[in-house]
């Protein structure tokens, strides 16, 4: 398969520099021929190009029309088709080009002749709307091999794709909404970015809809020499392509079975498409059943006009969605990288609203959303809801679109005004006014005319976050409200988590609304103490992103500089005070909490700071918060006598002579970490090495861990085996205090799967149909899904009946409590859970892989598990169901586990520290206890 990359293609792009020179310098002075027109495009004889060409031809014969193609297979093909063509990259292609005073494209200049194009009147159609970003809006996309690391390279590389760009004199777009992704991507005017519909959509609106079905069917059968095509259920398995790394969705072989037994079962086709320049092996599927078939990209370039024939579209990030939209079918989404693929690719868009919020990450989960959506008519209807949602980037839905993009040109070329027709009337919802008013209670205000449209719903959802409007009618003009503080989980009222946070909105009937935002686009607003708003400008969206409220004065890489500079040179006199920092200030809990409230009764009057990402962050009662990077953060992390953190310190951190860091770390290890870990890893075991370096005293569960903890960050300081004081509260805590904040009925019966990260699949909850679990368990129980701790901001949280997501619960060991029983795979959760005698189970169907490939482990755990290892999510179910059934075969190594790895974890160990603090000097002397 193609292994096209961004940064190969710049290379190429640099060695030919002298050909680019020569062909400006003749293009200077051979004249082009106004009635010649070419056309090019990058994925054969097709898309909107095609559909241009042949609009161009209808109206004036008289205008010269040629296809240059790709390869001598395009070139047969245009020619079957009555197209005048010739070869792109022969000196015919290149006359052509440099002659032609029109040149249109769908991908880039090399779909015609590059070094001819120089001078012509270029039109950009592109190859679908993008959801992903392109061009100068992605990183990805200036990369060069090697030197890309280098900003001298980056910039020139830059500056050469903007010149490119402005070359392109038109560039039609889908919708209002596309065409400010394009502008943005391309630095184009906005009048070179005219909204006339994606002429490559055209051919979805040819004929009746059953017409269309019945020829992309047929078409299909002799593609793939499959008459059943004629008949059966299709589903299109289309993903993108992820610059020459391999598609991380192509299914296991346990998956392929899978995919099997649903085929048989529903009478239905799968037809693989990889994405033009996609790697992926998809054999073993095409071997397992005559039901799967592989559609290269060089059998038929354009996927467009098969769509019709397809029931089912299964994608990642194509905007393949975006033209199925038209076709009206279901569209379910897998994606295991979306976390990783939106950090290096970026996305216009948060991934939940292209998707729906119905994205899987394996194709067990995938299978089992279909089964639900076959069986439950509301979840069919959720689905095509969404699909109907996706049509939100389609301006025009009437198979016009070539035909407006030409009259576009020939007006252009005439020197007369666009003749740009008005989109048809959506759905629109004006916003004209955005407020935020701080008192007396923080609240966002959003309004506008309500003799347009007024909303039924309004929200702004953000990442496992959502503020809910009351929405209300004022005469002519309709307002909503939206509280900045909201309580989750019965705790105090709060702001939200940093991050980008969407308006949605919905009509009486759950349909989307588009929105027209007319509301002024003011500075940053700072709400004293909660948040900071910043307000991204655009008309088709409306977006609030939320931050930490740190004041002018701290924001800024040189206001941060001037306060770090003032902590290394802090001089003070050192306060009776602990700072507490737990995964890097988004969570106030683990064992940091657990020493926070033995403090809190052994020494009360030491003061106790928690260092928080942001005020969405609950700290225990009568700690101060102190948001990362404020003034009050800095001054405390430098006064305070002992610093207690369960990971790393960062770079940031400079130890003072009074100070006492002591590292609790989070959890008894199975899997190897640091200097242990499989691989060369030189800057991150040096990294290690450094960050262990800080620490004076290292806390651990047992003796095990305090082995393996030493030796993985080569620690040569004491470390305390006290037991961890995370795990007190299953001893002394209340499991009916945290099943009423949970809002779990009585007598439901509760199971916790908590699974660890992959480190090649970060961001989400794998393995399990977390749905389908919780339905094969039966009503009478309640799933708690708790993602691990790196897991906590990406993604958002899952949704099913008699499933609680609770990611983002403040503090996990309250879980252990309510938990009847506990599913995990290689978490340290195993070590913590046994403390409470209660049945764990582990479901690990990649334990060859994360042990042998991935991660590794210090231990045999199917040696030495203290419950059934599983492979099978039936086989979990039952388990789960009858959590006594294998007890008594487990009795023997489950009490060996806890005599291994609970040896102090007896409710004491918080109290233990911190006396054990005070009696070496690091804090102060406590208070008598009565």
């Amino acid at each position: 398969m193609p292994r096209f990359t961004f940064s190969r293609g710049n290379a190429l792009k640099v060695a030919a520099l002298p050909l680019y020179a020569l062909g400006a310098l003749v293009s200077a002075v051979v004249p082009r021929e106004p009635g010649r027109w070419v056309f090019g495009c990058g994925s054969g004889v097709g898309e909107g190009a095609l559909a241009l060409y042949r609009e161009a031809a209808a109206a004036d014969p008289s205008l010269r029309l040629t296809w240059l193609a790709r390869d001598e297979r395009d070139r047969e093909q245009a020619t079957a088709l009555g197209m005048r063509s010739v070869r792109a990259s022969s000196w015919r292609g290149f006359w052509a080009t440099l002659r032609a005073s029109v040149v249109v494209v769908t991908h880039g200049f090399g779909d015609v002749n590059r070094f001819g194009s120089t001078g012509a009147y270029v039109v950009q159609l592109w190859h679908g709307v993008p959801l992903k970003k392109i061009h100068l809006d992605s990183p990805a996309t200036t990369r060069s091999p090697i030197l890309s690391g280098l900003g001298l390279v980056r910039r020139f590389s830059r500056a050469a794709y903007v010149r490119a760009a402005q070359r392109i004199r038109l560039f039609p777009a889908s919708s209002e909404l596309a065409a400010e992704r394009i502008r943005s991507a391309f630095a184009l005017p906005a009048a070179r970015v005219v909204v006339t519909g994606d002429p490559r959509d055209d051919v979805l609106f040819d004929g009746g809809a059953g017409l269309r079905s019945s020829a992309a069917r047929g078409r299909l059968a002799e593609l793939l020499s499959e008459p059943e095509f004629e008949r059966a259920r299709i589903l299109l398995y289309a993903p993108t392509w992820r610059d020459g790394a391999p598609d991380p969705a192509v299914p296991t072989t346990r998956e392929w079975a899978g995919i099997a037994d649903y085929l048989a079962r529903t009478d239905s086709l799968l037809v693989v498409r990889p994405h033009p320049l996609s790697v992926g092996e998809y054999a073993a599927g095409i071997a397992s059943t005559p039901r799967v078939h592989l559609l290269a990209a060089a059998a038929v370039g354009d996927i467009t006009p098969l769509l019709p024939a397809v029931d089912v579209l299964i994608t990642d990030y194509s905007s393949i969605a975006f033209d199925y939209a038209l076709v009206g079918g279901v569209t379910v989404f897998i994606a295991p990288d979306v976390a990783s693929y939106g950090a290096t690719r970026g996305l216009y868009e948060p991934y939940e609203d292209f998707s729906g919020g119905t994205e899987v990450v394996s194709w067990t989960e995938l299978l089992g959303l279909l089964d639900r959506s076959d069986a439950d008519p509301r979840v069919a209807a959720r689905l095509r809801r969404h699909t109907d949602d996706l049509l939100r980037v389609h301006d025009f839905r009437d198979g016009h679109s070539a035909r407006r993009v030409y009259a576009a040109i020939r007006a252009d070329l005439a020197g007369a005004p666009l003749p740009l027709e008005p989109a048809p009337a959506r759905s629109t919802l004006t916003i004209d006014r955005l407020e935020v008013v701080a008192v007396p209670e923080p609240v966002i205000l959003v309004g506008g005319p309500s003799a347009a449209l007024t909303p039924a719903t309004l929200s702004l959802a953000g990442t496992r976050h959502v503020l809910t409007a009351e929405i209300g009618v004022d005469g002519e003009r309709w307002w909503a409200r939206l509280p900045l503080l909201s309580a989750r989980w019965g705790g105090p009222p709060l702001a939200p988590a940093s991050g980008l946070y969407r308006l949605r909105a919905r009509d009486a009937g759950g349909r989307r609304l588009d929105i027209d935002n007319r509301a002024p686009h003011g500075d940053p607003v700072l709400v004293e103490g909660h948040a900071l708003i910043e307000f991204p400008e655009s008309t088709t969206s409306l977006s609030l992103r939320f931050a930490a409220p740190l004041r002018a004065d701290e924001r800024g890489a040189d206001n941060q500089s001037r306060l770090e500079r003032g902590y290394r040179a802090w001089r003070g006199v050192p306060g009776d005070a602990v700072f507490f920092e737990s995964y890097f200030g988004r969570n106030a809990s683990c064992n940091p909490r657990g020493i926070d409230r033995a403090l809190a009764t052994l020494s009360p009057e030491s003061t106790r700071y928690w260092s928080v990402a942001d005020a969405s962050v609950e700290v225990p009662e009568g700690a101060v918060a102190v948001i990362e990077g404020s003034a009050e953060w800095w001054a405390a992390r430098a006064s305070a006598r002992l610093i207690v953190v369960n990971d790393w310190l960062r770079k940031r951190f400079d130890a003072k002579a009074h100070q006492t860091v002591l590292q609790t770390w989070h959890g008894t290890p199975l899997k190897r970490i640091a200097l242990t870990r499989p691989g060369f890893r030189p800057r991150a075991d040096l990294a290690a090495v450094r960050e262990s370096s800080r620490w004076d005293i290292l806390l651990a569960q047992n003796p095990f861990s305090a082995a393996a903890l030493a030796r993985a960050y080569q620690f040569r300081g004491p470390v305390w085996q006290e037991g961890y004081p995370r795990d007190d509260v299953l001893i002394t805590g209340d499991a009916a205090a945290t099943r009423r904040r949970l809002g779990i009925a009585p007598g439901a019966r509760v199971v916790l799967y908590a699974p660890t990260w992959r480190d090649d699949r970060p961001s989400h909850v794998d393995h399990i149909d977390v749905a389908a679990f919780a339905r094969g368990l039966g009503p009478e129980f309640v799933v708690l899904v708790r993602a691990h701790s790196r897991s906590m901001h990406p993604g958002s949280d899952l949704v099913g009946e008699g499933v609680l997501d609770v990611t983002g619960y403040p503090d996990i060991s309250d879980l252990f409590l309510v938990a009847e029983s506990l599913v995990t795979d290689y978490s340290s959760v195993m070590f913590d859970f046994s403390v409470t005698g209660k049945p764990m189970f582990f479901f690990a169907p990649d334990l060859d892989h994360y042990r042998d490939e991935l991660r590794g482990f210090y231990f045999d755990l199917l040696a030495d598990s203290p419950g059934p290892v599983v492979e099978e999510s039936h086989e979990l179910i039952e388990l789960v169901r009858a959590p006594g059934s294998r007890a008594e075969e487990y009795a023997e190594k489950y009490a060996a586990w806890r005599a291994r790895f609970n040896p102090r974890d007896d409710g004491h160990a918080g109290e233990r520290v911190v006396r054990r603090l005070i009696a070496e000097g690091h804090l102060g002397e406590p208070r008598k206890i009565v």
